[in-house]
């Protein structure tokens, strides 16, 4: 163990979940050479085919291969931000008192112009597709409609991500709108998402345990599996949950390391819980994001 990793398992009182693999993960360098190579294929065929329809298309769509793999490359895999203590109240819609006055938070990261662009076009090429597979089956090849229904599911699901990233990024400019992201509070665990947010009473979670993606390329990303009694979770519009809850440590500007010691040790120590919402709560979380 070297000396930086031995002075950030003293620092932090819960160790790295050995299910993470690797602390600091590699950008997946796979994907900023196809990038630049499909970019590169994209520039020949414009250059060389001026006027040409069907090269045309063929160059444009190869540069969207291209985009959105250096999107993909361009994206760190972790943040290294510090949670911020604020009230409560500005989390919410300010109808019913907050069960803590101040917490401590962590907002989601962006998902960046560049992504967001990438899934918006890829959303109206394959809403295209579908138009076009729609109009083919019906004059005449009706197994055309068969992959309209594919490529129709395709387009809601990136036009989906382009609109959620559109109103995350909305609502994350500032205070005045309710944010997005991850709470701290001495009562609990407050997870704010685009739709309906989610609150988790300390004494209500049963286990919290380390999972991870399964990608078919590149390393895995950890997820953080919280169980917790669904009868005491709740949420504003009084909406069932389920059991289990999973959190994406990767996707807030916290680092996953950070965010898993405080559910851990909040979780399992009421003294240590009993600091949040207080400077020392905060200076103890600043202390865990300097270790790493």
């Amino acid at each position: 163990m070297s000396a930086d990793s031995a002075q950030t398992e003293h620092a932090l009182p819960v160790a790295w979940p050995q299910a993470w693999g690797a602390r600091h993960p590699r950008r997946p360098g796979a994907m900023l050479g196809i990038g630049v190579a499909l970019l590169l294929i994209a520039m020949v065929m414009a250059v060389t085919a001026p006027g040409h329809a069907t090269r045309g298309w063929s160059a444009l769509v190869f540069a969207l291969f291209a985009f959105t793999a250096l999107a993909v490359y361009a994206r760190a895999p972790f943040a290294h931000g510090k949670p911020q203590m604020i009230n409560a109240v500005t989390l919410t819609r300010a109808r019913v008192a907050p069960p803590d006055s101040w917490v401590h938070f962590t907002r989601e990261r962006r998902t960046g112009m560049m992504l967001l662009i990438v899934f918006a076009v890829w959303g109206l090429v394959f809403a295209a597709a579908t138009v076009a597979a729609v109009v083919i089956g019906v004059t005449g090849r009706p197994q055309a409609l068969g992959g309209a229904v594919i490529t129709a599911l395709v387009a809601i699901a990136f036009l989906y991500g382009a609109v959620r990233g559109v109103i995350a990024e909305y609502r994350l400019d500032s205070f005045g709108r309710r944010p997005v992201g991850i709470s701290f509070g001495p009562s609990g665990v407050a997870v704010l998402r685009v739709s309906d947010p989610v609150y988790i009473p300390w004494d209500a979670i049963r286990s919290v345990q380390p999972d991870v993606t399964t990608p078919r390329r590149g390393d895995p990303m950890p997820l953080i599996r919280i169980h917790a009694d669904p009868r005491r979770v709740l949420t504003a519009d009084g909406d069932e949950v389920p059991g289990a809850i999973t959190l994406s440590p990767g996707a807030v500007r916290l680092h996953p390391h950070v965010l898993w010691t405080a559910l851990r040790v909040c979780r399992d120590s009421p003294e240590e819980r009993a600091k949040l919402g207080t400077t020392f709560g905060q200076q103890m979380l600043e202390e865990w994001c300097a270790a790493v």
